[in-house]
């Protein structure tokens, strides 16, 4: 009788080990309307390696100017004055990756910002905005 006792309860414990090992999320709203608008996915997080490739060619392209913060202000290069945009406001975290993908490509001649499309890579230009979320705390 003990021997059937002690079978169950590691039977018992056997599938309880299997159940939580399986669980899965599920989505306790009702259905109806208001809860079958789709939601936006979460942006995955970088690769340590894109980020760290982001942050070095932040160093050497954009630094200057956004300063190792991304925080900007104004800068004299080669004798131009600037004011180069603080890119960790809640303004510029709301961009997506395809507007500074953009920013970065064609610049802002007239504010001073030089287009990188020539100098850099897609791949880089990408690691460097996963950098600049980094930046504003994503």
């Amino acid at each position: 009788m003990k021997t059937i006792k002690f079978g169950l309860v590691v039977l018992a414990f056997a599938l309880f080990a299997i159940a939580c090992g399986s669980a899965t999320i599920t989505n306790n709203k009702p259905a109806g309307p208001a809860n079958d608008v789709p939601k936006a996915s979460p942006v995955a997080a970088p690769s340590v390696a894109a980020v760290l490739d982001g942050k070095e060619l932040y160093t050497v392209n954009c630094m200057t100017c956004h300063k190792d913060s991304g925080k900007g202000g104004k800068i004299t290069v080669e004798g131009r004055a600037m004011n180069p945009d603080d890119i960790t406001t809640a303004k510029m975290k709301a961009k997506p990756d395809e507007k500074f993908y953009g920013y970065i490509a064609d610049g802002f001649p007239d504010d001073g910002m030089p287009a990188f499309k020539d100098k850099l890579k897609k791949e880089e230009i990408d690691a460097i905005v996963k950098h600049i979320r980094t930046l504003q705390g994503s």
